[in-house]
């Protein structure tokens, strides 16, 4: 429900928001990926509660351990905390680099890798040019889903600062090939995450900082979110997800 509660994020000619409601409107039930999903459809969109089914996603399985026993981020020469994803808007990245910029221990120990999205902007590379004062980098890679699980594996940590998500597949992605998550406690994250994720409130930076300073440097509380992470993604898979599909589309049309 990105379009309905962060309308500022698009552009005036984006009719996604019309066309989801004219649609759920009209269907027969809907498939929310997350119960805060479902909460929020019938909350903003005034769906009920009957017509909609909860059905949650899972991750490929080039983020199997099996496939990256080799890990690390290959252009990486000093230990890195690993960011995942488009960075504008309600994703907080800029309260993520400012969190690891206000941290003179996290800028002089760990690269902040950015895999994926979008070149820096000029705003980005500015920000990034004035506020870190160590020599960490902060730098972006991109490639192949067996490229990123094996960045999962090498990082230090996976830090998710994201204000809004349906779901959040990158969780699982990181969980699965036992990459620690720290991340947001909004919408549907702690959902996914369960047990398994190092908590922080993403408005506030220096939450956000302490949180990344607990698990980057306490190698049993580390230990202990890979543990809780491999068991907690055994409960999400495309199988289960494709069979409760299934499930549904027997019922409205046996």
């Amino acid at each position: 429900m990105i379009h309905e509660i962060f309308p500022q994020s698009f552009v005036s000619r984006d009719h996604t928001a019309v066309m989801k409601r004219r649609a759920v409107h009209e269907a027969d039930a809907v498939i929310c990926i997350s119960r805060t999903t479902a909460h929020d459809l019938q909350r903003l969109l005034d769906v009920p509660p009957e017509k909609i089914v909860i059905t949650h996603l899972g991750c490929a399985e080039a983020f199997s351990p099996a496939s990256t026993a080799a890990g690390g981020d290959a252009a990486a020469k000093r230990p890195y905390l690993l960011y995942v994803g488009h960075r504008a808007g309600y994703k907080n990245f800029a309260r993520l680099l400012n969190a690891y910029a206000a941290s003179a221990r996290l800028a002089q120990d760990f690269d902040l890798v950015v895999f994926g999205g979008a070149q820096f902007t000029g705003a980005e590379q500015a920000l990034i040019a004035s506020s870190i004062t160590g020599p960490g980098t902060v730098r972006r890679q991109t490639g192949s889903d067996s490229d990123l699980a094996r960045a999962y594996a090498g990082a230090r940590a996976m830090i998710y600062p994201s204000e809004y998500e349906g779901f959040g597949i990158p969780l699982l992605e990181a969980m699965s090939v036992g990459c620690p998550v720290i991340c947001s406690n909004a919408s549907s994250i702690p959902e996914v995450a369960g047990e398994a994720g190092e908590y922080f409130d993403p408005r506030d930076s220096e939450a956000i900082r302490a949180a990344i300073e607990r698990v980057a440097y306490d190698d049993g509380r580390r230990q202990a979110l890979i543990a809780r992470g491999r068991a907690r993604c055994l409960e999400f898979s495309w199988e289960r997800c494709t069979a409760e599909t299934l499930a549904l589309y027997r019922r409205l049309h046996p």
